[in-house]
């Protein structure tokens, strides 16, 4: 303390014979000392899981001045905290969710965006192994086609998350990839804008996602799934082809299914079964026509229980969960997908 005294009579002291008034430094010195401080940090316990925060940042080689500079303006965020305690699937019906997201002007948007990129697409398709409609279903139905992919600070977001989340443990991890992307500059600290959940891009990528899966397919040595649509349409596919995507098959298929089915199958229990059992069970197309006969095997889902939708979901509806855990999220990719189909 004493040699804190003697340095602020010093500064005072060397400035005076500028004729700068002292309260305006000792002011000046106030504001500065406030402005550098983590927002937040009046909170003990946050500045010490912001010091633990900072150890294991630097213990993966992310420097000391990115992790002040991502950290320094954060806050938490209580929009945030609400979002995160209202997922879809317990607030609303699949009906509901399916009628936001698999709506017409998606359908006409998604065959144009098909038109106006069929090249790149075809391209693409070749080389990962993904159907064009899969990817541009995903991305109409993540940013819409990336006309919105967020304005939350991505790091904020996170940092709300990681400290005292539900799911802190996950949350920390993204906020330490996040802040690796931005060290290893891949994009600027502001111009990292996303959900509020953290993710980012018109491909929606969380930032472990993005470190693993993002694709620079244009080659000029950027991984931009925020502005470059090459990279956004691999990186979709890249994700897909990684987690088993089965380029031979289709996602699943809308179905009708007799009343007594539903009260053996009703949780999605023991309901991996043949298409051929389920023909021989009397399920039909949503059309009414036989399913095919053969030994691929699908489950049977009702979403929204007996008197909604029913549908039999193959291999690669659970790949789609890979991007997004969400049931009503999976079956809305895929139906959006049939919709667009060229």
């Amino acid at each position: 303390i004493y040699a804190i005294g003697l340095f602020f009579q010093y500064i005072l002291w060397s400035l005076s014979s500028l004729k700068i008034s002292p309260l305006i430094i000792i002011f000046t010195l106030f504001i500065s000392t406030f402005t550098v401080n983590y927002s937040y940090s009046n909170n003990t316990e946050y500045a010490n899981w912001l010091l633990s925060l900072k150890a294991d940042a630097l213990k993966r080689g992310i420097s000391i001045d990115t992790f002040d500079r991502a950290m320094r303006e954060v806050v938490i965020i209580p929009k945030v905290k609400k979002l995160d305690k209202k997922q879809p699937e317990s607030q609303i019906t699949f009906n509901d969710y399916y009628k936001r997201t698999v709506n017409n002007n998606r359908i006409i948007l998604g065959k144009k965006k098909y038109e106006l990129y069929k090249n790149d697409l075809l391209k693409i398709a070749a080389v990962y192994n993904v159907q064009p409609r899969f990817i541009l279903a995903i991305w109409g139905i993540e940013t819409n086609y990336g006309t919105y992919t967020g304005s939350f600070s991505v790091i904020s977001s996170l940092t709300t998350l990681a400290f005292q989340g539900r799911r802190s443990k996950f949350f920390r991890k993204q906020l330490l990839d996040a802040i690796e992307i931005v060290d290893k500059k891949y994009i600027e600290l502001e111009n990292m804008k996303g959900s509020w959940a953290g993710a980012m891009g018109q491909s929606q990528f969380m930032p472990s996602s993005y470190l693993t899966y993002a694709q620079d397919f244009d080659k000029d040595g950027k991984k931009d799934i925020w502005s470059n649509h090459l990279d956004v349409f691999a990186s979709i596919a890249n994700y897909l082809k990684a987690h088993g995507w089965d380029y031979s098959k289709t996602w699943g298929r809308e179905v009708l299914v007799p009343e007594t089915l539903y009260k053996s199958f009703k949780n999605n229990k023991n309901s991996l079964k043949s298409l051929k059992y389920w023909s021989d069970n009397n399920i039909v197309n949503i059309n009414g026509k036989k399913l095919p006969y053969l030994n691929y095997k699908a489950n049977l889902l009702f979403p929204d229980g007996p008197d909604g939708k029913a549908f039999l979901v193959y291999h690669n509806f659970f790949k789609i969960k890979k991007y997004n855990a969400s049931n009503y999220y999976a079956l809305s990719v895929g139906l959006l997908s049939d919709r667009i189909k060229y």
